[in-house]
């Protein structure tokens, strides 16, 4: 006698994650919503899953989750939303949909199958199973290894000639159970929600009985990153649906098919840059990531950056709009500047600090008209905004650091009434100094880069963003002050920019703050900065007849 087919209930989609491998198109929408060979992902899956009879479908939804919302009312299916998936692994996805677990199929958005594997899915025996296929070489995928029954008996992370987890898994309603019982014992024990779920069964694989059902090589296509989802669809690009593709199309006059070699540079909150070839050319694109508004201004950032290509100390740029998206050239074999230990066949050390304080000299010399409208950069104003927008994770910091504010507002009082008195003014400033952003090219070209900051401020702004930056010896400082302005310091030149030190080390103290608050990276110069600012804002107030007590004011 024919046994009775087992209905599956439903299907759980994984969407949440931000695929970074995709940037910088995952920065414009989530992986599942690429249009590959004429389809959406996700759209193509839900459709293979309605042509099978699996009507009851639910996606858990994070990175760029409103991208999503349209799906309830296109397909009637149900999002579920998870806010924990910058934090946390894909099983605390399953988790949020952990009531809908029972004989149901679990996909990720970004699967594409090259042929229905739901329609003609007997299974008559409802086993649990997960979808394998076998690779040649190593992968990065996790591994199995198999009992003679077809019974998954162990999960190795990354493997070689072997199974290797691919695509779907079904579980049925017995497994969906247990799961779900280990989860919600386990969740919250250290490290458990970090994990792929496939992982957390892995923990548990002798309690559930996981089936392998292989499907032939390319069968089931999980793209890697942009080059290995171009080789299947050779139109992506012309697809995708990206600004990013269409400025760059737009300011090179190429064609999308004749952008190559996407390579990720550096990917944060503030920015995404990546680098590509045309004609054999090598460019950078910046796109601007969602947190940037709190910390630049577009407007100074574009008359700077064009205003340093026409006095010649960044030649790289070609275009950059208010949106925040800019494109340069790459500089060929460009290394950051060693103003402390040089370079090997570049320009030594003091060579090349000379031209870097040459640079801002220019800069600083260049006058602005009134009309221009260049914001001021005031390090203890914007210093004190990301202060308070980090205090919403890491606590009440302008209550935690009510003395040093009292003290840092005291001193910048002071050098405003000081410079007005030897007559230093406001100046086209950088304001974000240091050999990152100072880049020179193997015939020893200089480039000074990254304008994101600019605005009008006092020129010790750019040589205290330097110095606050690192812990350097007085000696160290004293040599970065007299290539700056040519000669031995005078006093009056002494207390003004060695009092600048900590108003700058201030700002970035406070970036760092902000930066960690946000998940990123805070840098190597936080902990730094913070010490800058300590060591020298005493005497910087000491210097200006400023005295505190160790209680308090005086």
């Amino acid at each position: 006698m024919t046994k009775k087919k087992i209905e599956t209930k439903n299907a759980i989609i994984l969407a949440a994650g931000k695929s970074s491998r995709f940037a910088p198109f995952t920065y414009e929408k989530p992986k599942g919503l690429f249009r590959v060979k004429g389809e959406i992902l996700i759209e193509r899956q839900i459709e293979q899953l309605h042509q099978a009879g699996v009507r009851e479908i639910y996606i858990v939804i994070g990175y760029m989750k409103e991208k999503f919302f349209y799906l309830e009312q296109k397909y009637n299916i149900k999002l579920i939303v998870n806010n924990e998936f910058g934090r946390k692994g894909n099983l605390y996805s399953l988790y949020q949909a952990r009531e809908h677990l029972s004989n149901t199929y679990i996909c990720c958005a970004d699967h594409y199958f090259q042929s229905n594997p739901f329609v003609g899915d007997l299974n008559p025996n409802n086993f649990s199973y997960r979808a394998c296929v076998y690779y040649t070489g190593k992968f990065r995928e996790f591994a199995v290894q198999c009992s003679d029954a077809d019974v998954i008996t162990s999960l190795t992370i990354g493997g070689n000639d072997s199974l290797a987890m691919v695509g779907h898994a079904y579980l049925n309603k017995k497994f969906c159970e247990l799961f779900r019982f280990y989860m919600e014992q386990e969740i919250h024990d250290f490290g458990i929600a970090n994990m792929f779920w496939e992982e957390f069964y892995g923990k548990h694989i002798h309690q559930l009985t996981f089936y392998k059902k292989e499907y032939p090589e390319g069968m089931i296509l999980e793209f890697e990153n942009i080059d290995d989802l171009r080789s299947f669809d050779s139109e992506f690009l012309l697809n995708v649906d990206s600004e990013i593709v269409g400025n760059i199309a737009d300011t090179l006059k190429c064609e999308a098919n004749s952008i190559t070699n996407i390579a990720i540079i550096n990917a944060g909150l503030t920015n995404v840059s990546f680098s590509f070839d045309v004609d054999e050319v090598k460019y950078v694109y910046r796109h601007p990531g969602g947190t940037a508004g709190n910390l630049t201004n577009r407007h100074a950032e574009i008359f700077v950056q064009m205003l340093a290509k026409e006095i010649g100390i960044d030649n790289s740029i070609i275009r950059i709009e208010l949106e925040g998206w800019k494109l340069s050239y790459y500089v060929n074999d460009a290394k950051n500047c060693d103003f402390e230990n040089g370079i090997e066949g570049l320009p030594d050390a003091d060579k090349q600090l000379e031209c870097a304080m040459e640079y801002l000299r220019k800069l600083h010399q260049v006058e602005v008209s009134e009309y221009e409208n260049i914001k001021i950069f005031d390090n203890i104003a914007e210093g004190k905004k990301l202060m308070r927008i980090a205090s919403g994770t890491k606590g009440h910091l302008e209550k935690e650091f009510s003395e040093i504010i009292s003290k840092i507002e005291r001193l910048y009082k002071a050098i405003k009434m000081d410079a007005k008195k030897l007559g230093y003014g406001l100046v086209l400033c950088h304001n974000d100094t240091y050999e990152p952003n100072y880049l020179i090219d193997n015939k020893g070209t200089m480039y000074l880069i990254d304008w994101e900051y600019a605005g009008l401020n006092y020129a010790a702004n750019d040589i205290g963003c330097i110095l606050c930056r690192y812990d350097w010896n007085d000696k160290q400082i004293e040599r970065y002050l007299i290539a700056y302005v040519g000669h031995e310091l005078s006093e009056d030149e002494k207390r003004f920019y060695y009092g600048f030190i900590p108003i700058s080390a201030f700002y970035w103290f406070c970036w760092g703050l902000y930066k960690g608050s946000v998940g990123d990276d805070d840098s190597f110069f936080f902990l730094p900065s913070y010490r800058n600012l300590v060591r020298f804002l005493d005497a910087a107030l000491k210097s200006y007849g400023i005295l505190f007590e160790e209680s308090g004011e005086s």
